[in-house]
């Protein structure tokens, strides 16, 4: 482990004429270029000069990194897995791109592992640096061919994870970060009792339902956890590259379609876009009945799970951009999505 302690310090009145230290809680750090790029040339054999800057700010953090020509992806996951369990996702990737697909591969550290931890002031968090795929990320102006495509590719990615043996378990574990996180979207009702009082029923109502199916029918598997376009890119040579793994894991295979549903309901074109995409996966993997019987339930837990984690999220990285403005849209499709699935 690298590490690279940074302690914040709070000054903290104790009686009227005595002062003392303590350390403050740091709910989500940001790791500084400048030292990240150092342990990334101490740890991996990559050209010169390295150059790192911060790009994304989320829920994971995401650096560019340059060596001489070369370019690179760094992956600073949150402070929340051990390295055995975070160890699942980067032998994923490196799993599906073995079996042909367009995946940001992750490197090896000069001593052959696939990524390295750093002690942030919250927790150990695992840095990851992968292959830079250059492309165009897609919008919600993909067309139904598009949609079609990507259905097909995620039954690909489904069939070809049957031959993929973790060796540490991991579940996308939906309905227990449900639980952990529905309290924030609570918070964030306000006084509106009656939406709180729903809110706590559909999340009981998801959770029961979930629990109760029967996967010898409803079929588990590898999932990616968050296959939506804007998690996928065109590549020059126009092949499908697909990003953001950070909740893959075992889950209902079904339920993986959910996050395709969810962001199409998000942007007002689901209509056009979900049945393409469910017809495209069925060409390569048939659901079953009662796989597809099973689809609104798992669509109204995707919108109830993503609404309860930006709201807990907004402590992490700030406000989520949309969803404070238009809660109450995300709300009403909840509401929507739940009476679909039953859930009153």
């Amino acid at each position: 482990m690298v590490g690279y302690r940074s302690r914040p310090w709070c000054r903290a009145l104790i009686g009227p004429f005595r002062e003392t230290y303590v350390t403050f809680p740091v709910v989500q750090s940001v790791l500084d270029p400048v030292a990240l790029e150092k342990a990334v040339g101490t740890l991996y054999d990559l050209g010169r000069p390295l150059r790192c800057r911060l790009v994304s700010r989320s829920m994971n953090d995401v650096y560019h990194l340059t060596a001489g020509p070369q370019q690179f992806a760094v992956k600073v996951a949150r402070a929340e897995r051990s390295d055995a369990v975070f160890a699942f996702e980067p032998a994923f990737i490196d799993f599906l791109d073995r079996s042909g697909f367009a995946v940001p591969t992750p490197l090896l550290t000069a001593d052959g592992r696939m990524f390295f931890a750093v002690d942030a002031p919250e927790g150990p968090r695992q840095v990851v640096v992968m292959r830079w795929l250059p492309g165009v990320p897609l919008t919600k102006a993909i067309t139904e061919d598009q949609a079609h495509q990507l259905g097909a590719w995620l039954a690909r990615i489904h069939q070809a994870t049957a031959a993929f043996k973790p060796q540490t378990r991991r579940l996308v574990a939906a309905e227990d970060k449900l639980k952990q996180r529905l309290p924030a979207l609570l918070e964030a009702m306000g006084g509106d009792r009656d939406m709180a009082a729903f809110l706590v029923r559909a999340g009981e109502g998801v959770a029961a339902r979930v629990t109760g199916l029967d996967p010898r029918v409803v079929p588990r598997g590898i999932c990616h956890g968050d296959f939506h376009y804007a998690n996928v890119m065109v590549l020059p040579d126009r092949a499908i590259g697909v990003l953001d793994f950070a909740d893959c894991g075992e889950d209902f295979l079904a339920a993986d379609l959910a996050a395709f549903f969810w962001r199409a309901d998000v942007d007002g074109v689901a209509d056009q876009l979900v049945p393409a995409f469910i017809a495209g996966y069925d060409t390569v993997r048939r659901l079953a009945p009662l796989e597809r019987a099973a689809l609104p339930l798992f669509r109204a837990a995707r919108h109830l799970g993503m609404a309860a984690a930006f709201a807990q999220h907004a402590n992490r990285v700030g406000p989520i951009a949309g969803f404070d403005e238009n809660r109450r849209y995300y709300l009403s499709m909840i509401r929507l999505f739940c009476a679909q699935a039953g859930i009153t």
